[in-house]
């Protein structure tokens, strides 16, 4: 068996992410961590980070998820290790899951991530989980690519642009994620219909 090279990035935000969606939920889904991942990397670009900088990418999958190879091995390395469970059809975040969060949460060079995922994760506990899943699934780069089935390539100008817009319009501080993150989940709801 071959051991693959974890990416930091990956094994963090999927920890991350495992154990707020764990916090909120009886359990989840691995495709969920996959789309707040994805959601994550578009409040950092909105706060005028560069693309690269998140570390890797993302393509649509059959089921019109974002997914990355790179975050799914990170997922694997958690289910083998005992931090995630796995059951039927979904995952179960563990206490040893809790011990591992602890450790590398204070570790700089990976929790300046956090505030991203802190704010992506909120937007499930402010609004019914479902409607933000459905919000999320209807983002602009999202629905456009569902089109074509290619590499979803943050377009960082018209992110941050549209992210700004709609600061501006409501009054909200930029600072301020969870706010836009909410702002948007409304926005695409509203946009496409979807009720709570």
């Amino acid at each position: 068996m071959t051991i693959k090279y974890i990416l930091p990035e990956a094994y963090y935000d999927s920890l991350s992410i495992s154990k707020k969606l764990g916090d909120t939920l009886e359990n989840f889904r691995q495709e969920e961590i996959h789309l707040f991942s994805y959601f994550s990397s578009i409040l950092f670009l909105y706060n005028k980070n560069l693309v690269a900088d998140w570390k890797y990418k993302f393509i649509l999958d059959s089921n019109g998820y974002p997914f990355s190879d790179i975050l799914d091995e990170a997922i694997k390395r958690h289910i083998l290790n005992g931090i995630i469970k796995k059951g039927n059809n979904f995952l179960e975040f563990t206490t040893r899951g809790s011990n591992e969060f602890q450790k590398f949460s204070n570790m700089n060079s990976l929790s300046t991530r956090e505030k991203y995922i802190e704010a992506s994760c909120t937007t499930n506990i402010v609004l019914p989980y479902s409607k933000t899943i459905r919000a999320l699934l209807n983002d602009p780069e999202i629905k456009n690519k569902k089109i074509t089935a290619s590499t979803l390539d943050l377009n960082t100008e018209m992110t941050y642009q549209y992210f700004s817009e709609l600061s501006t319009a409501i009054g909200i501080s930029t600072d301020n994620l969870i706010i836009p993150a909410v702002t948007w989940i409304n926005y695409i709801s509203q946009q496409n219909k979807i009720g709570d």
